[in-house]
């Protein structure tokens, strides 16, 4: 006789589950409802990002405008430094050039006092000096020559020439010196 076995046995194939489609649903509307927070949570920080930056940009330029005014005012200043540079100059070479004639003829006024001698022409020019003048005798202007060479204002001290002449029926003699100043 044939057996038939109807009761699944161990070989039997079990019984898939079914799986509920509300939870399916359910569980994609979540998954969409996390995706988008996420999103907009991302959009938001990005948002953020932006306007840090624009905040940034904005501080920067502010610096940017008062660092221009800044070097502005340095050059400015630069140039009305450069100004006052060039007046100090100036007026340091024109008080040079008005205490160096005076010096040089005050130095040479000392070296005139016990002579009988009188200058005719002085000639100033940068630091070379030249010098015309007469005096009663020969030894005077040899005196008045020594005289210079003592003062330590002068170097280079040179009679030129030095001749008899007659002026007025006095016997005189002429003479011409050239020096030059100190420094």
């Amino acid at each position: 006789m044939i057996r038939i076995n109807l009761l699944p046995g161990p070989k039997g194939n079990k019984a898939k589950p079914q799986y509920d489609v509300r939870a399916q649903a359910l569980l994609g509307v979540g998954l969409l409802l996390i995706t988008l927070a996420g999103c907009w949570w991302y959009s938001a920080s990005l948002d953020e990002e932006i306007n840090m930056r624009q905040t940034e940009k904005l501080d920067k330029e502010k610096r940017v405008a008062q660092l221009k005014e800044q070097v502005k005012q340095v050059s400015d200043f630069e140039s009305r430094k450069k100004v006052l540079e060039d007046k100090n100059r100036i007026i340091d070479e024109l008080e040079k050039s008005r205490v160096g004639p005076v010096k040089v003829l005050d130095h040479v006024s000392q070296s005139l006092e016990p002579l009988k001698l009188w200058l005719v022409r002085v000639a100033v020019s940068g630091k070379d000096i030249d010098l015309e003048g007469r005096a009663a005798t020969n030894d005077d202007v040899v005196e008045f020559v020594n005289n210079l060479r003592r003062t330590d204002y002068f170097t280079n001290i040179s009679l030129q020439e030095s001749r008899a002449a007659v002026e007025s029926t006095l016997n005189i003699y002429q003479f011409k010196l050239g020096f030059r100043l100190k420094g």
